[in-house]
């Protein structure tokens, strides 16, 4: 978006070099109305409620995939001390069996 706008004033800036001086006010006025307009869009669509609905959804989803991956975690983590609890419990079997 700052691209834009740079591009934007260095276009007007050499439009209006070649301009008599009530042309350049009128493009200046104009590049301020058209500047403020854009203001006023960009500031209603930020407090637009639909946006807003949006970021809400974006953070539950946030949550929900956060608590996917702590589950799965913890799942994990039980899989592995069982795992450990069961070759220790083999372990002993194997040192007490005679046919070993």
């Amino acid at each position: 978006m700052a691209k834009l706008m740079i591009a934007a004033s260095l276009g007007l800036a050499l439009a209006v070099g070649a301009c008599t001086e009530a042309e350049r006010r009128d493009a200046g006025n104009d590049a301020e109305a058209a500047a403020g307009k854009v203001a006023a869009e960009t500031r209603d669509a930020v407090n637009s409620p639909e946006l807003k609905e949006m970021g809400a959804e974006i953070k539950e989803a946030a949550g929900d995939a956060g608590q996917v991956i702590k589950n799965a975690a913890k799942g994990a983590a039980e899989g592995a001390r069982e795992g450990v609890a069961k070759v220790e419990k083999e372990s002993e079997e194997a040192a007490h069996d005679p046919n070993h």
